[in-house]
């Protein structure tokens, strides 16, 4: 087997620059600029768990490691990982009302995306998504894999800026109603979107709030 050079294959190249911050130049706590990764425990679904989160995110295994403990590294982009599995023997299955992260989101392009997924997924035999509304900054669709982790699909219904306001000034408010009132039926979105209806109007939450009065999602 041949041998790599680690250091002339890896050493680091100028495709993007180096940030470098003079001692004393940050000044305040910085924030992140990206969610990296998510690494999940699994033990008696291990496989199931790296087949569901390759399936959904259209992503491909980058990594196997076999040795204690088991290591799945996923990724659905350029980077090297963006999920990882990882099996821990003994313990069995998730409890289901664990206290911990209620689910995490991921963000998609477009409704048309979150559509396309909802079909693949239900050809595939999973369970369908336990909860599918329209939040009025965000369409989404809120899938459960096999430990019982909650996986949000969703894509933004307004620019950044536009879902801060919602969300400061407008959300849970009077106005904006009960959150319920935007649950609606996924299959009904898909005949509606199939049918060219437009984005405007199925991402429009009080739309969707008088489409699902009239029966028709």
């Amino acid at each position: 087997m041949a041998t790599i050079d680690v250091q002339e294959k890896f050493q680091l190249k100028d495709v993007a620059p180096i940030r470098k911050d003079p001692p004393g130049s940050v000044t305040e706590m910085p924030s992140p600029t990206k969610m990296h990764h998510v690494h999940i425990f699994s033990d008696d679904n291990y496989d199931a768990m790296v087949e569901f989160y390759v399936r959904i995110f259209n992503g491909e295994v980058v990594r196997v490691h076999e040795k204690e403990p088991p290591l799945t590294f996923i990724s659905y982009d350029d980077h090297d990982h963006r999920v990882v599995i990882i099996k821990q023997p003994g313990w069995g299955t998730k409890p289901k009302m664990p206290v911990g992260i209620s689910h995490i989101a991921y963000g998609y392009a477009s409704l048309g995306e979150l559509v396309f997924i909802y079909k693949r997924m239900k050809e595939w035999g999973y369970p369908a998504p336990h909860w599918v509304v329209n939040h009025g900054n965000s369409t989404s669709m809120y899938y459960t894999d096999p430990d019982g982790n909650q996986v949000e699909t969703m894509v933004d219904n307004f620019s950044p800026l536009d879902t801060q306001d919602y969300k400061r000034h407008y959300q849970f408010t009077e106005e904006f109603g009960d959150m319920a009132e935007g649950n609606f039926d996924p299959d009904k979105m898909v005949a509606l979107y199939e049918s060219g209806v437009p984005d405007s109007v199925l991402m429009d939450r009080e739309e969707v709030r008088r489409l699902i009065r009239e029966g028709k999602l």
